[in-house]
């Protein structure tokens, strides 16, 4: 008999894609945890929560107790309330913000030093959930790098706009290297911890990163755009590395995530290239 699912966030773009795609292979029960007090809950036959719900990065200000709230707190209740009631995986979905702004390259074996509310908040509820971990409560925790996809809001659909509205784009000849992961990867990796009932922490990457001028040729591309990327004059670069500095990280800066051992635990293979996963995202926006 198939396994029954809990997912929170089932309205959001992870979760909108997982239900998709896990409704094929499993029973999901969805709530939002912003109607349902967590004790009204209902856990019967649930074997999976897959905990997809919180406070994502944002440009605009946010108050940092909500983050807290949100991504630590109620967190921790539900992970409590879930194994009370006798239900076999968590699986969390956390982010590399855990990490920080400090490092190009990243494993397991990367100290945690977050600095800002959104990635301290959701390293406190890694922490508590690892407390939980058990053999009768396994806890996988998953941390994505930039997710792409249908339906995907953000620095990548400032791109895509970038290409529809703009004859010459002053982003080419990049040479960084950023790791990003598309949807249905990242939705075939949870399945894959489903299936295996894995615990543990577990990072993810399309097959190899991508420079940021590569993946504005892969948007063009697959909108068959005739947009033309130019070299940025050095000097614009240097100010907008004085005046801008974290908008220059995006752009200009390196982030390279090492997700060997997901591959090597969980025998895990990428679904589709990060060529094809822009082509779907095109094709669906």
């Amino acid at each position: 008999m198939n396994k029954t699912i809990l997912v929170t966030g089932s309205s959001g773009f992870v979760g909108k894609r997982f239900i998709e795609r896990g409704s094929r292979e499993y029973l999901l029960k969805t709530i939002s945890l912003q109607n349902t007090e967590i004790d009204d809950i209902d856990f019967s036959n649930v074997e999976v929560v897959l905990h997809l719900a919180g406070i994502a990065h944002r440009m605009e200000k946010t108050q940092d107790q909500l983050y807290y709230d949100v991504n630590y707190e109620l967190t921790k209740s539900l992970a409590i309330q879930a194994k009370n009631a006798g239900v076999k995986q968590f699986v969390f979905m956390s982010t590399i913000k855990v990490y920080g702004d400090h490092y190009h390259h990243l494993t397991l074996e990367t100290p945690c030093l977050p600095n800002d509310a959104y990635g301290k908040s959701k390293l406190l509820a890694e922490e508590f959930l690892n407390e939980l971990n058990s053999e009768i409560f396994k806890v996988a925790i998953i941390r994505p790098p930039l997710i792409y996809g249908p339906g995907v809001k953000g620095n990548i659909a400032k791109l895509i706009r970038l290409v529809e509205t703009k004859t010459y784009i002053p982003l080419g000849g990049i040479d960084n290297q950023r790791s990003m992961v598309s949807i249905d990867n990242l939705i075939q990796l949870i399945l894959l911890i489903i299936e295996k009932e894995s615990s543990g922490v577990f990072l993810i990457q399309d097959a190899k990163p991508i420079s940021t001028s590569q993946l504005l040729g892969e948007i063009i591309n697959a909108k068959k755009s005739k947009a033309n990327l130019i070299r940025i004059p050095k000097v614009v670069e240097w100010m907008i590395r004085l005046l801008k500095p974290e908008v220059h990280i995006r752009i200009f800066g390196s982030l390279v995530v090492d997700d060997s051992q997901t591959k090597k635990l969980l025998n895990y293979k990428p679904l589709e290239t990060t060529s094809e996963g822009v082509l779907k995202m095109i094709k669906s926006n």
